[in-house]
């Protein structure tokens, strides 16, 4: 069996070279995770050939099980709610990682404040 590098913090799985930066999210208590902060600078999850945006689904929709945690993270972070659901509801019935899904009704109301008239994150 393959050794796996990742390390897990507070129940997501990082790459390694993502460990420092995450460790100090979580101690400092860091409020949701935005598109800047999913896009670490030098790391593997930066994908600049590739817009994960909710204007780049193509013909399936945006498929989480296809992307890291920090990918779908920044996904959602621009998604409205029905698109959040929509992935929430693909995560829980595939991968389930519990960084997404117990975060699921947080996810949903940061969305919801998005699309509210005057809202915005």
């Amino acid at each position: 069996m393959p050794e796996h590098k990742m390390v897990t913090i507070d129940g997501v799985r990082y790459r390694p070279e993502d460990a420092e930066r995450a460790r100090a999210r979580a101690g400092a208590r860091a409020g949701a995770l935005t598109v800047a902060d999913a896009h670490l600078p030098g790391s593997k999850t930066t994908d600049p050939g590739a817009d994960d945006g909710p204007g780049d689904e193509g013909a399936g929709g945006f498929d989480p099980a296809e992307h890291t945690i920090l990918q779908v993270m920044a996904h959602l972070a621009e998604s409205d709610e029905e698109e959040t659901a929509r992935v929430l509801d693909a995560e829980t019935a595939g991968e389930g990682r519990k960084g997404l899904v117990d975060r699921r009704a947080e996810l949903l109301e940061e969305a919801r404040k998005r699309g509210a008239p005057g809202g915005g994150a």
